[in-house]
C-alpha cells in the first residue's frame, strides 16, 4: 500500500535530512500535570490507571443514574473500532447493516483508533448519522484526503499534507454533531479516541464528548485536532501539535496515530466497571463488548519484492496483523474478567477485491457492501478470536 511504503521511506530518509527543534516541547517532569487549558479532564493515559480516572468513572455513573434511562441501570453495550485505513469501510457497512437489521445497541461507550476514530463520532451519534458514515467511507479518494508534498516533504515532518482531510472532518464535525454528542455525554455516554504521544511514547485517550460539552469556544478545533492526530501515520502524515499548560506555562506535545501503540482499545487496564455499578446502582449490570477490526485477520500470501521499501512495507503489514489479533485477544480476556459478552467482526478472508490506490472509492464501496450484508444477515460476529492469523482461515 502507498502509505505504508511511504512510511518506510520517510523513516529511512528523514533523520538524514533535517532536524527541527522544539523549544516549547513539554519537559519530562511536567507530563503528569499538563492539561489542555480551559477544558477540565478531557484526556488521560491509556496504558495505566491515571489518578483522575476513578473520579472520572464515578462522575460518569452518576450521570447515567440521573439520566432517567432505566435500562441503562441494568445493561450496557460497548463498541471498539480499530484502525485500518480504507478498510474502515467494512466497519461502516457493518454499522449501517446492523441498524437496518434492527438490533443495533445504544452504545454506552464508543472507542476508536485511527480510521476507527474518524468513524466513532457518527457511530456514537446513532443510526441517524449512518448516511454520513457511508458517505465518508465510499465517496472520497486519495486526492480528497491528502496531497503529496514531494521533495519538500522529505525535508519536513511528513511526505503528505492532510489539509484536505482536515477540511473534510471539519465539514462533517459541525456544531450540530458536537451538540448531539455533548447531549449524550451529559447522560453518561462516552466517546473516546486514542492518539500516541510521540514525546512520551505512550497512548492517550481523548474524551471527545467532554470536549463537545465543554462550552469552550475552541471546542470544535480541539475535537478535529484529536481526530486528525489519531489518524496521523508518523512520517507519512504530519503530527499534530497540541498545546498544553503546566504550572502556568504553555508547551506543546506531538501526537500521532493511535495505531502506533494499539490497533484497538477499550479502557485503561484494571478499570473496575462492575465495582462502579455496585456503588451507584446497587448491583452489577449485564455488559456486552463488541469489537470491529477493519482488516483481515488471516495471512494474505503475496510474493515479496526484493527491495528495501517493498520488504519494509510487507513487514509492517505483517506486524499490524499480529498486533490486531493480539489486541482482540486481550479485549476478549478483558470482557471475561468483567463478565461481559464478547463478539468481534473482521473483514472476511473471502473478500478478494484489490484497491487501485490507498483510498480507492470502488474498493471501499465493495467493502462497505460486504460489511452491510454481513451485518444485515447476522453473519458479521464471531465469539472466540483465533490463536494465530493462520487459524483465522478456518472460520
Amino acid at each position: 500500500m502507498i502509505v505504508r511504503a511511504a512510511l518506510c521511506l520517510a523513516l529511512m530518509l528523514l533523520p538524514a535530512c533535517t532536524f527541527q527543534g522544539r523549544p516549547q516541547a513539554l519537559p519530562f517532569e511536567r507530563q503528569e500535570g499538563a492539561e489542555v487549558a480551559g477544558y477540565g479532564t478531557v484526556r488521560f493515559w491509556a496504558d495505566g490507571i491515571d489518578s483522575r480516572v476513578p473520579a472520572y468513572l464515578d462522575n460518569q455513573y452518576r450521570q447515567i443514574a440521573a439520566s432517567g434511562c432505566r435500562a441503562c441501570r441494568n445493561e450496557a453495550s460497548f463498541l471498539a473500532i480499530s484502525g485500518g485505513g480504507a478498510d474502515g469501510a467494512y466497519g461502516a457497512g457493518v454499522l449501517k447493516g446492523w441498524s437496518e437489521r434492527g438490533d443495533r445497541p445504544r452504545f454506552e461507550v464508543v472507542t476508536g483508533v485511527s480510521t476507527g476514530s474518524l468513524a466513532a463520532p457518527f457511530v456514537f451519534a446513532g443510526p441517524a448519522y449512518d448516511a454520513a458514515l457511508e458517505e465518508i467511507y465510499t465517496r472520497y479518494g486519495d486526492s480528497d484526503l491528502f496531497r503529496n508534498r514531494g521533495i519538500v516533504g522529505l525535508l519536513g515532518d511528513s511526505l503528505y499534507d492532510t489539509e484536505p482531510l482536515r477540511r473534510l472532518i471539519e465539514r462533517h464535525a459541525d456544531d450540530a454533531l458536537l451538540d448531539t454528542i455533548a447531549t449524550e455525554h451529559r447522560k453518561g455516554r462516552r466517546l473516546l479516541v486514542q492518539t500516541t504521544n510521540l514525546d512520551a511514547q505512550r497512548p492517550v485517550v481523548w474524551d471527545l464528548g467532554a470536549i463537545a460539552a465543554s462550552g469552550n469556544p475552541e471546542r470544535r478545533k480541539l475535537f478535529v485536532d484529536a481526530l486528525l492526530a489519531s489518524a496521523a501515520i508518523p512520517g507519512v502524515f504530519p503530527p499534530v501539535a497540541l498545546n498544553v499548560a503546566s504550572e502556568g506555562r504553555l508547551y506543546d506535545e506531538l501526537h500521532v496515530d493511535g495505531g502506533v501503540s494499539a490497533q484497538i482499545f477499550f479502557a485503561p487496564p484494571g478499570l473496575d466497571l462492575n465495582g462502579a455499578a455496585r456503588r451507584h446502582f446497587g448491583h452489577e449490570r449485564h455488559l456486552s463488548l463488541y469489537v470491529v477490526r477493519n482488516g483481515k485477520l488471516g495471512p494474505e500470501y503475496k510474493a515479496s519484492e526484493r527491495s528495501v521499501m517493498a520488504l519494509a512495507s510487507r513487514s509492517i503489514t505483517t506486524l499490524v496483523k499480529y498486533q490486531s489479533l493480539a489486541n482482540i485477544t486481550t479485549l476478549s480476556e478483558v470482557a471475561r474478567q468483567m463478565k461481559a459478552d464478547f463478539a468481534f467482526a473482521a473483514v472476511p478472508e473471502s473478500f478478494a477485491v484489490q484497491p487501485r490506490s490507498e483510498f480507492d472509492p470502488l474498493y471501499m464501496q465493495a467493502l462497505f457492501r460486504m460489511g452491510y450484508q454481513d451485518a444485515l444477515r447476522g453473519q458479521a460476529w464471531r465469539k472466540t478470536p483465533p490463536a494465530s492469523p493462520m487459524l483465522a482461515l478456518r472460520r
